[in-house]
């Protein structure tokens, strides 16, 4: 039944190795882990450097209807003045945080 043995040549039981197993699942897991990585470089390669967030065409259908889920399916706020695309940085004041209890 259900042994971790293997017979080796002259009969006798030799231990089953785990290693090409994991060796494959780091492998795996490893390029999961870059995908991502090479999915936005390889955007910014066929765009000529614009990021994907810098697009300044009106959304789909398909992505007003994915907005609320996402939380980005507005269409009357547009994109924000404040943030530099080019740096990657907000150039806008800090949010001010209300006290409610005045």
């Amino acid at each position: 039944p259900g042994t971790s043995m293997a017979a080796g040549p002259r009969g006798k039981a030799k231990p089953v190795s785990n290693l090409p197993a994991v060796l494959g699942l780091v492998a795996f897991t490893g390029a999961m882990a870059l995908a991502p990585l090479y999915l936005q470089r390889r955007h910014m390669r066929l765009t000529q450097g614009v990021p994907l967030m810098a697009s300044e065409k009106p959304l789909t259908d398909a992505q007003v209807r994915r907005g609320p889920y996402l939380n980005t399916g507005s269409k009357d706020v547009g994109a924000d003045p404040d943030w530099d695309h080019k740096t990657n940085a907000y150039k806008g004041k800090r949010p001010v945080i209300a006290d409610a209890s005045r």
